[in-house]
């Protein structure tokens, strides 16, 4: 499979998902990266018709691979049947960020303060890196590359709190985010404070100082809901 992400429109999605696949794993897996890939970068919208025959002839694999990923996508609200229309990306719907959101809420702030307890076995270096990688794509004004790094600041956290189960569960929805956060993402100051958040956090964990950490992730999951959440439509 070769390829490369498009964004020309059209009224199917399979003339814009031909993506590099290069790591070793599974044909279906590699499917399945491909798409979800395109759907939470911001590629593909809601709404977008999914021909498997005709992406699977794109991507030059058979039927197999395609249909498999489109399962596990559709059960993970990725994408939906609509009948005649078949296979489409599934809408964004305001209830399913509010739980989410509300999630978080307690989970984020757990994930820095375990992150903070266990600095020790911490590298410094790879935390700053990846708030650099932040303010770097907030200059560039990439709001895909904004969103990617925001998913590896918090993924980062999550798997520095050495709990694997809270880094494999919030890993997945953090793909439903990007989505939401690619669709109504703010101004360019709102951008420039959500990495004044991920610094304070960092600092905090990087400090040690698991009450501050969990106050301020706190804190930054509350405002990221009231800017993502107030923006989509009832």
């Amino acid at each position: 499979m070769t390829s490369d992400l498009t964004a020309t429109p059209t009224d199917d999605i399979d003339s814009r998902i031909v993506v590099p696949l290069t790591t070793p794993t599974t044909l279906y897996e590699q499917v399945y990266s491909s798409i979800l890939e395109a759907i939470c970068g911001g590629v593909l919208r809601s709404g977008d018709r999914i021909n498997q025959d005709e992406l699977a002839a794109r991507l030059n694999v058979s039927r197999q691979p395609v249909t498999q990923a489109l399962t596990v996508l559709r059960t993970q609200d990725f994408v939906q049947d609509t009948g005649r229309r078949g296979v489409v990306v599934a809408p964004l719907r305001k209830s399913f960020f509010e739980s989410l959101y509300q999630l978080r809420e307690s989970l984020d702030p757990m994930a820095a303060k375990l992150a903070a307890r266990n600095v020790a076995k911490l590298s410094d270096q790879e935390g700053l890196e990846l708030l650099k990688r932040g303010r770097a794509a907030v200059e560039a004004g990439s709001v895909s590359a904004l969103t990617s790094a925001d998913m590896a600041f918090h993924i980062w956290i999550y798997e520095s709190a050495g709990n694997p189960l809270l880094a494999e569960m919030l890993r997945l929805y953090w793909h439903h985010l990007r989505r939401a956060m690619i669709a109504v993402v703010g101004p360019a100051h709102d951008r420039s404070r959500v990495w004044d958040d991920h610094e304070g956090i960092l600092n905090a964990v990087l400090g040690g100082d698991e009450k501050q950490a969990g106050m301020l992730s706190l804190q930054h999951i509350q405002n990221a809901a009231q800017r993502v959440i107030m923006k989509f439509p009832e």
